[in-house]
């Protein structure tokens, strides 16, 4: 039997667990071998559980919580690149010069496509152009990602790569994590409607995500839903007591987050096509 491989690419820890943690649990229980790789520590994000880190602890407290999270997953150690967390939009963070939002093509993309001739997936995962909601991190590692894939294959990119017994790899199939439009307010209503005291999305917020057409497939994940409550679990300066989806009943929890959705980049969706929900269609 062939040995499937997922090469998952994100910008911070808590990005495999919330909008795909489902997803990677139900492939590794499958017997899928997934790779992380983590551009930057996420020290730009909020401390949102009093006494979980400080400003200059919370680099290496979330190594530890991403860490803590593959392992919930049932995935390998991540591969962390150690860029600077660029911060939300407009922020003073993004004139950082470590900042991973400025760091050029010229030193990610060699990088990923190592890996990718290295590990040599069936499957590469990365955030949609829209970086989810906008967070200019997750738009530079979609841009970045996108680059590598269509490299890896190629001989005559970073040639020097191949003196040492790799090979140029072109992976099958590349997807992309998405959201649907306006999901912020559907989470907030729900945990809303069992007691919960979750705000409603800010005006700038409110239209995250993007419209149905572009959403190819909803996996459901509601059969490993415990196994990603506890990877959320894990990023605990990052959980907000305002989502504790590890307190509500099971079916509510499912509800809320066990659906997650993608967006096929390669090969190219045919207009009318259905695309199957496996990630891994005709390659088991």
């Amino acid at each position: 039997m062939v040995q499937l491989r997922m090469l998952v690419c994100f910008a911070h820890p808590d990005d495999e667990a919330f909008p795909v943690g489902g997803t990677l649990a139900t492939y590794a229980e499958k017997g899928v071998d997934i790779r992380l790789i983590c551009a930057t520590l996420g020290d730009e994000g909020e401390i949102r559980q009093e006494g979980s880190a400080t400003v200059e602890t919370l680099a290496q407290v979330r190594r530890q919580e991403l860490q803590c999270s593959c392992e919930s997953l049932g995935i390998q150690e991540p591969i962390i690149l150690d860029y600077r967390d660029s911060g939300m939009a407009r922020t003073e963070a993004n004139n950082h010069p470590r900042a991973f939002m400025n760091t050029p093509a010229a030193e990610v993309v060699p990088t990923l496509v190592k890996e990718m001739r290295r590990f040599q997936p069936q499957v590469v995962l990365t955030f949609g152009p829209d970086g989810l909601y906008g967070h200019p991190d997750h738009i530079a590692i979609h841009h970045h990602t996108v680059t590598a894939f269509q490299q890896a294959g190629d001989p005559m990119a970073f040639p020097e790569q191949l003196q040492n017994g790799l090979k140029p790899h072109s992976p099958p199939k590349l997807f992309y994590s998405v959201r649907p439009r306006g999901f912020r307010t559907v989470m907030a209503l729900k945990l809303r409607e069992a007691g919960m005291d979750a705000p409603l999305p800010s005006p700038a917020r409110v239209n995250d995500g993007v419209p149905p057409e572009l959403i190819h497939i909803e996996v459901d994940a509601t059969d490993v839903v415990e196994r990603k409550i506890k990877c959320l679990q894990c990023h605990h300066t990052q959980n907000s007591p305002q989502r504790p989806y590890h307190l509500l009943p099971r079916e509510v929890a499912a509800d809320i987050i066990g659906r997650e959705h993608f967006t096929r980049g390669y090969p190219t969706v045919a207009p009318g096509e259905r695309v199957p929900a496996d990630l891994f269609e005709g390659l088991w």
